[in-house]
């Protein structure tokens, strides 16, 4: 069983981290120009969410890293958790 779980650490998964979410008219997604602003439904500074394969993971905040965006994660859901955000 361990020999089964070791090939499994180094397959790459795609995780997803969302800033927030709107919704638009089409008029006003047909109506969006360059500098236009869409307005997320979080505050500035609040936690983004993280996901794998669709599943809240984790909690984190965005910041900064060798001037690329990143995640710091601040909340990993466990097992038990990962019901409750479901």
């Amino acid at each position: 069983m361990a020999n089964s779980i070791n090939m499994l650490l180094d397959v790459s998964v795609p995780i997803a981290v969302q800033l927030g979410q709107t919704r638009m008219t089409i008029r006003e997604l047909l109506s969006l120009k360059k500098g236009g602003i869409v307005r997320l439904n979080r505050m500035a500074g609040e936690p983004v969410d993280v996901f794998l394969s669709k599943k809240l993971i984790a909690k984190g905040e965005i910041t900064v890293v060798d001037d690329k965006l990143s995640v710091r994660i601040g909340q990993l859901y466990g097992a038990k958790e990962k019901f409750k955000h479901l």
